[in-house]
C-alpha cells in the first residue's frame, strides 16, 4: 500500500511535464526542455519531491541528436540525488561525448552478494560521488573508437558495518580507464524503429593510481530493432557484464539486474555478483497519435566467475505505455512488471526507454 501512494504521486505529478520548443522549417527535431516533477515517501527518506529533465538540442539529423538530462531529489531528512547525463555530438557528428556526472548521499539497502536470496535487508546510507567520460570518434558514420574514464568515491554510514563479511564497508576510490568501441545505425537514440546498437568497452584499474582495488572490467551491449508492419516494433537487447580482479571487490562495483532498464520485475540490487548476463525482448504497439503500448520479457542472471552457478535463472515480464514528449522521439514510460521469483509488482516511470 505504501508503494502504491508512491506510485500514484509519482504519476500524478509527471502528468505534469513541461515542454519548449522551437521550429525551424529547416530541423527534423527542434530544441526542446522537458521537466516531469514528482514525489514519493517512504519510511527512510520522508517526503522526497524531485525532478526528472531534459533539455533535446535541434538537429537536422534525427539519429544524431544532442541531450543534457538527469535528476534530481531531495528529502525532508537532508538526503539528496543528483544525476546529469549530456550526450553531446559535436563537429558536424565526428565526435560524440557520452558522460555522466552522480552525486549522492541517499538511503539504500545491501541484500547480499549472489544469486540466491540471502534473508538480508542491510539498510546503509551511501555517499558517493562518480563521474564517467567517454570521447568517441566515428570513423565511418556508424562505427565509434573511443575511450572510457571514470572516477569513483564512496563511503557508507551503518550502524553493522562489516556485519556481512565482504568488501564496500569502508570508505573506498576508483579510477578505470580503457577503450571502447561501438556501432551505431538507429534511426533514432530515444525510441528506435529500426537499426543495430552494439557497445563494448574494457577498463581497468591499478593500485600504483592510488586507488583502493585493482580490477578490471570487459561488457557488451547489443540491440536490435526489427520494424515490422505499421509502426509496429519489436526490439531486443543482450547484455554481458564482467568485473574480475584477484581480490575481494567492493558490493558497490559488481553488476546488478533488476530496476527500470534490466530484468524490469526485480528490485535492482537484490541480486548481484561478478558476472551478469541477460537477454530481454519488447514488442512496441502503437496505439493513437502519441500514445504506445508495450509487452516485455527478460531473462538472465549473475554468477560467480569461480563456478558459474545458476540457482534459479530470473525471468520477469510486463507490459507498459508510452507516450511521446516531443519531436526527438522522447517518451513518458509506465512499465509494470512481475518475475518468476514471486515478489511484487513492480512500477517504474521515466522519460528513457529501457534499450
Amino acid at each position: 500500500m505504501r508503494f502504491l501512494k508512491q506510485f500514484l504521486i509519482c504519476w500524478l505529478m509527471c502528468a505534469a511535464w513541461v515542454s519548449k520548443a522551437e521550429q525551424p522549417d529547416s530541423l527534423v527535431s527542434p530544441s526542446s526542455l522537458l521537466v516531469l516533477p514528482f514525489a514519493s515517501y517512504q519510511q527512510e527518506t520522508s517526503v522526497a519531491p524531485g525532478m526528472a529533465y531534459g533539455y533535446y538540442f535541434k538537429s537536422k539529423d534525427l539519429s544524431r541528436i544532442s541531450s543534457i538530462t538527469g535528476s534530481a531529489v531531495y528529502t525532508f531528512l537532508n538526503q539528496f540525488t543528483f544525476n546529469i547525463t549530456p550526450k553531446i555530438f559535436f563537429d558536424s557528428n565526428k565526435w560524440y561525448l557520452y558522460s555522466n556526472l552522480s552525486v549522492r548521499n541517499y538511503p539504500d539497502y545491501y541484500f547480499g552478494v549472489g544469486n540466491k536470496p540471502a534473508g538480508i535487508k542491510q539498510a546503509y546510507t551511501s555517499r558517493n560521488f562518480s563521474l564517467l567520460l567517454q570521447p568517441q570518434y566515428a570513423v565511418s558514420k556508424n562505427l565509434l573508437f573511443g575511450v572510457s574514464l571514470s572516477v569513483r568515491s564512496e563511503w557508507l554510514m551503518s550502524d553493522t558495518f562489516g556485519q556481512y563479511g565482504g568488501e564496500g564497508w569502508k570508505p573506498f576510490s576508483q579510477l578505470n580507464i580503457g577503450l571502447l568501441t561501438a556501432f551505431d545505425s538507429r534511426d533514432n537514440q530515444f525510441y528506435p524503429q529500426k537499426g543495430i546498437f552494439a557497445k563494448m568497452f574494457f577498463t581497468t584499474s591499478k593500485e600504483v593510481w592510488g586507488i583502493s582495488y585493482p580490477i578490471q572490467e570487459f561488457s557488451v551491449d547489443y540491440r536490435q530493432y526489427l520494424p515490422l508492419f505499421g509502426s509496429h516494433v519489436l526490439a531486443w537487447q543482450a547484455v554481458f557484464d564482467g568485473v574480475y580482479s584477484d581480490r575481494a571487490i567492493p558490493f558497490q562495483l559488481l553488476p546488478t539486474l533488476g530496476g527500470r532498464d534490466m530484468l524490469r520485475g526485480f528490485r535492482q540490487g537484490m541480486y548481484r555478483d561478478n558476472v551478469l548476463a541477460l537477454a530481454q525482448a519488447e514488442y512496441r504497439i502503437p496505439v493513437c497519435k502519441r500514445l504506445k503500448a508495450a509487452v516485455f520479457c527478460s531473462a538472465g542472471d549473475v554468477v560467480n566467475s569461480a563456478d558459474c552457478e545458476v540457482y534459479k535463472l530470473k525471468v520477469a515480464y510486463g507490459a507498459g505505455l508510452r507516450y511521446r514528449l516531443n519531436d526527438a522521439r522522447v517518451h513518458l514510460r509506465f512499465d509494470f512488471a512481475r518475475n518468476n521469483y514471486g515478489d511484487k509488482l513492480q512500477f517504474y516511470i521515466t522519460a528513457t526507454e529501457a534499450f
